[in-house]
């Protein structure tokens, strides 16, 4: 029975679209658990697509813009999360934007207290969970999962605290493990 269902006629495992490269059909192909639109005329033809998204995606440049890094075209991309504005000059240049930030809430800047140089950002993971890291990296290593705070550690002098919610409260408490100072609920 299981045989029948997997040696079915109607298993659709190509696109009805041609490539847009070369006109070839495009097939659904397999690398280990990873699967993929794919050109059969590969190994002349390198088109690939994602199985999740609708189409391709060109960088859009954007006029007038230039990186402050590098002084070349701003580009619209597209990654991996989303929409991003990118430097025309990558891989040189590593220098991008998130164009969904809202500058106007966007929270004080906070140094860095391991390297003392960089400052903390929010960043994303794979999996969409938020944490907080030094944009120095990866000169410089340094992040924590919970909000920082600005204060330094009554205890010890760690250059910022975190709030982590409890049972009690959401409370203050040293980003350094080996401290263990935390505050009476806010």
């Amino acid at each position: 029975m299981t045989s029948e269902l997997f040696n079915s006629p109607e298993r659709n495992d190509q696109r009805a679209e041609p490539c847009p490269r070369c006109n070839s059909a495009v097939k659904l192909k397999h690398i280990g658990s990873h699967s993929f639109w794919g050109c059969s005329n590969y190994p002349q033809c390198d088109y690939t697509q994602s199985l999740h998204e609708s189409g391709d995606f060109e960088p859009q440049p954007l006029p007038g813009e230039k990186c402050p890094e590098c002084g070349s075209d701003l580009l619209l991309k597209k990654g991996r999360y989303g929409l991003f504005i990118g430097c025309s000059g990558f891989p040189k240049c590593h220098f991008m934007l998130d164009p969904t930030a809202d500058k106007a809430n966007q929270r004080e800047t906070i140094t860095c207290p391991d390297c003392k140089k960089g400052q903390l950002q929010t960043r994303t993971n794979k999996y969409g969970k938020q944490f907080y890291a030094c944009n120095r990296y990866p000169k410089c290593k340094y992040a924590v999962n919970d909000e920082p705070v600005d204060q330094s550690c009554p205890y010890c002098g760690w250059g910022i605290l975190v709030k982590r919610d409890s049972a009690a409260g959401t409370r203050l408490r040293c980003a350094r493990k080996q401290c263990g100072y935390k505050s009476e609920p806010i």
